[in-house]
């Protein structure tokens, strides 16, 4: 059995409409108006990387909601930047 790592907000990168877990390369493509609608490359969450962690689904997808909503509160003008 593997450890499993903490998810934390600066493992993840917004581009464009995707949030990317770049420890796993994991990819979120949240629908911009249904906020429980989210198309999800799960990459390599669950399984064992090389620094011998795992993170689990429901962290990553948790934070990565918690990333796009932070983002989705910004102005447009902030967004942009």
């Amino acid at each position: 059995m593997h450890a499993h790592a903490k998810v934390t907000r600066d493992q993840f990168e917004v581009r464009d409409d995707l949030v990317v877990h770049t420890p796993t390369g994991a990819e979120f493509t949240p629908h911009p108006e249904r906020e429980e609608s989210v198309l999800v490359w799960t990459g390599t969450i669950g399984k064992k990387l090389s620094s011998g962690v795992a993170y689990r689904y429901t962290d990553v997808l948790a934070a990565m909601r918690a990333v796009w909503q932070e983002r989705s509160k910004r102005p447009a003008a902030s967004a942009a930047a």
